[in-house]
């Protein structure tokens, strides 16, 4: 009998590899037919994949029978998909030619959406930095790396100090993501906080400009930015595969450094990272601005486990960053911080026509924030969050898809410090959402809701007693897709959202040299309230992509500090009361690529906002003048160059406590070569920013009252894959 038992586990074992099939092919260039080394090759439905050898060549083996998704991408090219059927024993060669871009194609987006879906099928505007972009655009900060993409501005503070502004809002109004995640740091509560993300490590962003609170709750009335490197793996590489990235400038003389590793066991797919970056300080056409060099130190490591219909995934981020920021009075206040961030994730899919798919995340985030003046520490902030969100997606029912979710979020600040400003507190979270896609024909129409209870409680602090504020918000969103023709499609979105008013805005008594002020916080303010509507016309050929979109923005209770006119004896600093107004912000945003010739292809972009109190007619501060960067270049397989013009205007719309900015125009250039070499794919970028070493200032910067934006950057960004 034990002979029989172990007879039938043998065949069982021997059937079950003879039922599985093979794949094999080769990937290549479509104009040269040279081969394709290092090229992402794998089964979107099994998430199991490889990489092309030296000479192009792939095989993936051990797949069972059926049907599947073959996708193949490739840095420079259009991504390849084709639908494929495997047989038992089977072994299907595949020959793929992909297609070189010349001009940049909306990726797939994963954020502010319930599928992934191409950019050009997402209702509100959106805008993708991936590894092509990154060896141009790649900067010292998270938002000077994104500055040039419709929409989105930097508000300049040194080199490694940097918000993104998108559509005149910055600070608590947009929301960073670490693949998914809050990045739960302090970026978000003064313009002299770094957000704990070093761009060396990128793999994408994705950005959203506009209210995106039905997905993601609290804090994104201006827009959503999320950082991906997909340190939990998608897919289970059958052999080793990784990628190293070197960036050197010569504004600071930075020194950066990245790679990561991604290795498939089984069915366990396993990823470990790492990043170091060390600038001494930057250089402006008249002087050097002391105290900006900057030391980073990043660490993640992933593991995932895949089945066909199911994955599960667990990672783990540390980012240590020691920077300074410049000051007119030549102090030298330094900042030590230090993130830990853990998350889970798991996706199931149902074939069932009630429940299709769910995706249960959580996490849990861990931030440490020193500010040390004369070798003192003068201000420790800690910083808890903890998310749970699910998301349950129903089958189709006719055209009709959606989903409905539940999320939770605690957040806990507590600082301690002579330079103490704001009372510790903490934010409790809860929110129930709904949300359905219908397809009829050439139009799409979506609807949402979201309904969010949030409570904070703060203790006692100065003079202002411990106290409790509850908040009710309805968010929610309507939009539409017209296809006009193939090519060419019409967008309409209506997105209301909200922000629950920030600790220093509810609670703040005391100096805060981030702002050079002696603020005092208001715990009488209501939610603001954010109601923006959207529409864009979006055109994709063989030749041209181009997006114009146009907006405008109704925010009920926008809040924001106002001087008193008043000057606290203590510290002698102006003292500044946090109230709120109505506010609009209405604007555009115009980008069109065209190939003019085979491998020559322009670009131009256009963006404006502008900002009043809706009362007084009086301009918001900080808002973005009238901006055009054109640019051309020639582009083929191997390399590529091209030279860019940005053009910003005179920013003459202040409001009353800010000053007026002079114009300015630079030029840019960039080389660039992708080399197969070894096996190996070499990408090589070298960058030239203020070419004419011009003196400027921009109105977003903070320190634009002593000194001026950097001057000449030759920078080189080295990026290997394997």
């Amino acid at each position: 009998m034990r002979i029989i038992a172990i007879f039938v586990l043998i065949l069982g074992f021997y059937t079950s590899l003879i039922s599985q099939g093979t794949i094999k092919g080769k990937v290549i260039d479509k104009a040269n037919h040279e081969p394709l080394p290092s090229a992402d090759v794998h089964l979107i439905e099994l998430k199991k994949g490889t990489i092309t050898k030296f000479d192009g060549s792939f095989i993936i083996d051990k797949v069972p029978s059926g049907e599947y998704t073959i996708e193949v991408s490739y840095i420079g090219y259009k991504k390849f998909r084709k639908r494929i059927n495997v047989s038992d024993g089977e072994t299907v060669e595949v020959s793929i030619e992909l297609e070189q871009t010349v001009i940049s194609l909306p990726g797939v987006v994963v954020t502010g959406s319930m599928y992934e879906r191409s950019a050009f099928e997402i209702y509100q505007p959106v805008a993708v930095l991936d590894e092509d972009k990154l060896g141009l655009r790649l900067g010292d900060n998270i938002a000077k790396t994104l500055s040039y993409e419709p929409g989105v501005n930097l508000e300049y503070n040194g080199s490694f100090v940097g918000r993104p502004v998108i559509r005149g809002l910055t600070g608590t109004r947009i929301l960073i993501l670490d693949n998914g995640v809050r990045v739960g740091d302090a970026s978000d509560l003064s313009a002299d906080h770094a957000i704990s993300f070093d761009p060396v490590s990128l793999e994408r962003v994705e950005i959203v400009r506009g209210p995106a609170s039905l997905f993601y709750g609290v804090n994104s009335v201006g827009g959503l930015i999320n950082i991906i490197t997909e340190d939990i793996p998608k897919t289970v590489h059958d052999k080793l595969r990784g990628s190293f990235r070197f960036n050197g400038a010569t504004v600071n003389s930075s020194l950066a450094g990245s790679g990561a590793i991604d290795y498939g066991i089984k069915n366990f797919g396993v990823r470990g990272e790492f990043g170091y970056r060390k600038s001494g300080d930057t250089k402006t056409p008249i002087k050097t601005l002391k105290n900006t060099d900057t030391e980073n130190l990043t660490s993640a490591f992933g593991l995932a486990y895949h089945i066909k219909n199911a994955s599960v995934g667990l990672s783990f981020r540390n980012f240590q960053g020691n920077y300074g920021i410049p000051t007119e009075e030549d102090e030298e206040p330094r900042f030590k911080i230090n993130r830990n961030r853990l998350a889970f994730k798991s996706d199931i899919k149902f074939e069932s026509p009630m429940i299709q798919g769910v995706e249960l995340m959580l996490s849990q985030t861990d931030y440490d924030h020193k500010e040390i003046e004369d070798g003192e520490v003068a201000t420790h902030i800690k910083i808890k969050n903890s998310g749970a969100d699910l998301k349950l997606k129903h089958g189709k029912v006719g055209n009709l898809s959606g989903m409905f979710g539940f999320s939770f979020l605690y957040q806990n600040y507590n600082t301690v410090g002579e330079e103490k400003f704001f009372a510790d507190a903490g934010l409790y979270l809860a929110s129930l959402i709904f949300y359905e896609e219908i397809e009829i024909k050439r139009l799409n129409l979506q609807a949402g809701i979201r309904y969010d209870l949030a409570s904070v409680k703060s203790k006692e602090f100065e003079s202002l007693p411990a106290q409790k504020k509850n908040f009710n918000v309805l968010s929610s969103s309507v939009g539409l897709i017209y296809k006009v023709t193939d090519p060419a499609v019409i967008s309409f979105n209506f997105s209301r959202g909200f922000r629950v008013p920030a600790l220093q805005e509810l609670f703040a008594y005391g100096p805060h040299l981030g702002t050079m002020s002696f603020e005092v916080g208001n715990p009488n303010l209501r939610v603001e309230v954010s109601n923006e509507f959207d529409l864009s016309f979006k055109l994709l050929t063989s030749k041209t992509n181009a997006e114009i979109s146009g907006f405008v923005n109704y925010i009920d209770n926008y809040i924001y500090a106002t001087p008193t006119g008043e000057i606290d004896s203590v510290s002698s600093l102006p003292i500044y009361e946090y109230t709120s107004a109505n506010a609009i912000l209405r604007g555009f945003e115009i980008k069109i690529e065209r190939e003019l010739f085979k491998n020559l292809n322009t670009s131009l972009l256009f963006d404006y906002v502008e900002g009043r109190k809706r009362e007084t007619n009086e301009y918001l501060p900080m808002i973005p003048p009238l901006r055009m960067i054109a640019g051309i270049e020639y582009r083929t397989s191997r390399y590529n160059f091209g030279i860019e013009v940005k053009a910003v205007s005179s920013q003459n719309k202040v409001a009353p406590e800010e000053t007026k900015t002079s114009g300015y125009t630079i030029v840019n250039l960039h080389l660039g070569f992708r080399l197969p070499f070894s096996g190996l794919a070499h990408e090589i970028n070298l960058n030239v920013e203020n070419l004419m070493n011009k003196t400027y200032y921009d109105h977003l910067s903070r320190i634009k009252n002593f000194a001026p934006m950097p001057g000449r950057n030759i920078s080189l960004v080295y990026h290997i894959l394997f």
